[in-house]
């Protein structure tokens, strides 16, 4: 019996937007942020996918400034901000792939660097019941603008996917993944069956060192309106 799962990370494999810089465009457009800030956050943003940023560092100021915002706030926010922006973005063939693997009987996990309210719009759009993400401090319905670590990136994608694993009766070696991003390489190693989607380039490089299938999904949303 196949007791595997599909893990799907979400930015540029799921959709085709950063969902951080979706999500920081969209509370400049509300007014909610300054332009010096949108501005500061594609820079850095930049610097992550060239690897010369501390994403610790970079997230932890980021939840510094949602300190103080209560839970359900900003639960309704990321609801509405999805739905105007970000589940137009996103892949048909993602779409129809987490579809395919749910009628075969495996279990769909989004796992993602984000926070659960960023994540959770996108898996309730898709029907997806489990989510797998960096954890946020959260007191008296309260974010305290901590993080919990390690965060959901790299080794410690790896060991959150293993946990869950773990607790779900779940056999990495007979999972899938599906990933964009290089810095997944780890969760790679471990699944039996890892694909490269619309991989950057040092994923590419490494999905042919490795013979690993690469998939490249058209910019055809599975919610066009």
């Amino acid at each position: 019996m196949d007791t595997g799962a599909a893990f799907f990370d979400m930015d540029h494999t799921i959709t085709w937007e950063n969902s951080g810089l979706s999500f920081i465009r969209y509370a400049r457009k509300k007014g909610l942020i300054s332009t010096s800030y949108l501005v500061k956050s594609i820079y850095k943003i930049i610097l992550y996918r060239l690897s010369l940023l501390n994403i610790d560092d970079w997230y932890e100021k980021n939840m510094e400034f949602l300190s103080g915002t209560r839970l359900e706030d900003m639960e309704d926010f990321c609801d509405i901000w999805f739905s105007e922006t970000l589940e137009k973005a996103i892949y048909r063939e993602a779409h129809d792939l987490i579809n395919e693997h749910r009628d075969q009987g495996r279990r769909v996990v989004i796992i993602s660097n984000s926070p659960s309210f960023f994540v959770r719009p996108m898996a309730s759009s898709l029907a997806v019941s489990d989510i797998v993400c960096t954890q946020v401090e959260v007191s008296e319905g309260v974010l305290t603008g901590r993080l919990i670590k390690p965060l959901c990136y790299g080794e410690g994608k790896k060991l959150y996917a293993r946990k869950w694993a773990e607790a779900n009766g779940v056999d990495l070696s007979s999972s899938y993944f599906y990933t964009d991003s290089y810095f997944d390489m780890a969760l790679m190693k471990v699944v039996g069956h890892p694909y490269a989607t619309n991989p950057d380039m040092r994923l590419r490089k490494a999905a042919a060192e490795y013979h690993w299938p690469v998939l490249d999904f058209k910019r055809e949303s599975a919610f066009q309106r």
